[in-house]
């Protein structure tokens, strides 16, 4: 499959830089070159060396807003924020006045070469969250391709604030875009010797290419299951998340021995030699795939579709384990729309097994990521209504700009959070904030329903109390809706 990469933020355009490099390694031709990258800050480029000078798109740098190296000169550490400074809304703010800019780089991309688009972007930035919604919205306008998602979420170490713009950007994303693979990075990181991101830049970017550029590599071999893009987008066009799992086993170098070398020099016919693998190894190799640290850890028993791609020499790539192989995933996830091809690489020392999952839930990291973002919203909430008139001591977790950068236009900038419609598709995910809303709500009307109970069981009082009694009750139901809306978190 072709796709168009779009890396936004500083972490999508590293993540773009090592997807180029194994596109290169492996002789994929994964993007013919069709590639842009948008920051807010030109300090991300200095780190890439595979993305052209001219496909390095800077967005935002007159607005008053946002923050210049130059004008950091004397900050360091976490005061030195660049950019939007992680502000999701100003990233938005920034991208709707830079549109014609952004729309200019998109004619640099061949969108009729290609046969998906696919951003990539750190779901817990200002620029990746804000930036990349109003990009999504407009690749969506104007491409007739699917459009994926690659977003990368933030580790538990890192500020409740990244947690709760990353809720945001998934509650955004995954009703538009046509399939979201989020990188669960506390997982990959927790087993690491070291917080070192350019290796899970290189894991993840060697999974994408395996999957997404089986086939597209130039080879004599005949391919028995040939992957064609459709399989790809076959399996993706159920929406939701996605996650990938992959294993490899490395193939013994072998002499070739006097007698076959002999033979060969005497022009005698050479016998072929005996495949190092078998159906077990190529079901073994399977089962590690769909055991190993998913991009996303989920319950795979969740997912819709399932797609095996199988790469490596010819004569390794065994077709009863390549059944067996499809046998053991339907019989892991339940599912029976399991999709297959193989990718011959003649001259590969290795056999390497990639699985794609589709929509899955189940997902602990999402779950986990949605508890903290409600939790923050909580406390701003509670910081705004000790001090309403401070506007700088709470961070409102409104989703009206993220909403219009999704083509949800509001009606007026005093549109209540109550009246804001959540995505319709939330692909079997119960997002946390809606469940307390339904629960404030529920506490709220049973404390009615016993108020009303404890109401009719007292006696009537005399009429000189009557007045003072329903002044009294009025005081206390006032009191109680404007305690359950100050409560009550607005939804993403």
């Amino acid at each position: 499959m072709k796709l168009a990469l779009f890396g936004v933020g500083n972490a999508g355009t590293r993540i773009v830089d090592q997807l180029l490099d194994a596109e290169s390694r492996t002789d994929r031709p994964l993007t013919d070159g069709n590639v842009l990258a948008f920051n807010t800050t030109p300090s991300a480029f200095a780190d890439t060396s595979h993305i052209d000078d001219e496909r390095q798109v800077v967005i935002g740098d007159i607005h008053p807003d946002v923050s210049r190296p130059e004008d950091l000169a004397d900050e360091s550490g976490e005061d030195r924020r660049e950019g939007v400074a992680g502000d999701p809304e100003l990233g938005v703010e920034v991208a709707r006045d830079d549109l014609p800019e952004i729309r200019r780089a998109l004619d640099l991309v061949d969108d009729t070469e290609v046969d998906a688009a696919m951003i990539v972007a750190g779901l817990g930035g200002g620029t990746g969250c804000g930036l990349g919604a109003v990009l999504l919205e407009e690749l969506a306008s104007i491409y007739e391709l699917p459009i994926y998602v690659l977003g990368v979420l933030p580790t538990s170490e890192e500020s409740d604030r990244r947690a709760w713009t990353a809720a945001r950007a998934v509650r955004t994303f995954v009703p538009l875009a046509d399939a979201v693979f989020p990188i669960d990075t506390e997982s990959w990181l927790a087993s690491a010797e070291s917080d070192d991101y350019d290796e899970l830049n290189r894991a993840i970017a060697t999974r994408l290419v395996s999957l997404f550029g089986a086939g597209e590599r130039e080879t004599a071999a005949i391919s028995e299951l040939r992957m064609d893009p459709n399989d790809l987008k076959r399996t993706l066009d159920v929406g939701g998340l996605a996650t990938i799992g992959y294993a490899e086993t490395e193939l013994e170098e072998v002499s070739e021995g006097w007698y076959r070398r002999l033979r060969r020099l005497l022009g005698l016919d050479v016998p072929e030699r005996e495949p190092q693998t078998d159906a077990v190894s190529i079901k073994n190799l399977v089962q590690r795939a769909a055991d190993s640290k998913l991009t996303l850890q989920c319950d795979i028993e969740t997912a819709d579709r399932v797609l095996l791609v199988l790469s490596g020499p010819p004569k390794e790539l065994s077709r009863k384990g390549f059944e067996t192989g499809r046998y053991l995933l339907e019989d892991k996830t339940g599912t029976v729309e399991i999709l297959a091809g193989d990718e011959p690489l003649p001259e590969g020392s290795r056999i390497t097994a990639t699985i794609l999952l589709s929509n899955v839930t189940g997902v602990p990291r999402i779950e986990t990521l949605q508890r903290r973002a409600v939790e923050f919203q909580r406390e701003q909430d509670d910081l705004s209504a000790s001090d309403p008139d401070d506007l700088s001591a709470a961070t409102t977790l409104s989703t009206s700009d993220t909403q219009r950068s999704a083509g949800n236009q509001s009606t007026g900038d005093d549109q209540s959070a109550g009246d804001e419609q959540p995505p319709s598709d939330d692909h079997g995910f119960d997002f946390q904030e809606a469940e307390l809303v339904d629960q404030s709500e529920a506490d709220s009307e049973g404390e009615s329903t016993s108020s009303e109970d404890e109401t009719e069981e007292e006696p009537t009082p005399a009429d000189g109390d009557t007045a003072d009694d329903d002044t009294a009750a009025t005081e206390s139901e006032s009191t109680g809706d404007g305690s359950a809306a100050e409560n009550e978190p607005q939804k993403q």
